[in-house]
């Protein structure tokens, strides 16, 4: 899949032509993924650690790969047409605490300077593609509540709130 996006400057003149394409991550991808660990610790809640949460994020994103080179599940490479990594996804079958199966995302992350441009959007098409061929009726993902940027995209991207997390420090 390749796409052609344009950026504008503030008076709507498009400054720049830049294409990318959507392929499977593969082996030398390790140093993109960890890359990408810090934009997944966008939206968490003030009072976790951003540092913890990269370290997870970083965690989950080489665990995706492990997974994906197993058949247990898909990464999707966003990446320039000079084959410049600039997005990912990870999706892999599941089932939902009732019992139904559904496929889950995993991590959707893009470098900061190509949001806006359509990658995110690529990212997730592939990956519901890549879940409605897998058998999947459903397709699920987890956002920080914090996260508008994401939680808009999500939502023109017809993903709907299904379960709230609260939490409470217990040490006041």
């Amino acid at each position: 899949m390749t796409n052609n996006t344009g950026g504008s400057d503030d008076a709507g003149q498009v400054t720049e032509r830049r294409s990318w394409s959507i392929r499977w991550a593969g082996p030398g991808d390790e140093a993109f993924l960890e890359r990408l660990a810090p934009r997944l610790a966008i939206g968490i809640a003030p009072w976790r650690s951003a540092e913890a949460m990269t370290a997870t994020a970083r965690r989950w994103l080489l665990d995706d790969l492990e997974r994906a080179r197993h058949g247990g599940a898909m990464v999707f490479i966003a990446q320039t047409d000079t084959s410049v990594p600039i997005g990912a996804v990870a999706v892999a079958p599941g089932q939902h605490f009732t019992g139904t199966l559904e496929a889950t995302i995993g991590e959707l992350a893009v470098l900061e300077e190509w949001e806006g441009q359509g990658v995110g959007a690529a990212l997730i098409a592939a990956a519901e593609d890549w879940a409605r061929e897998h058998g999947a009726p459903r397709i699920s993902l987890a956002t920080g509540v914090a996260n508008s940027r994401a939680l808009t995209f999500y939502a023109g991207h017809g993903y709907q709130q299904e379960d709230v997390r609260l939490s409470k420090p217990l040490s006041e």
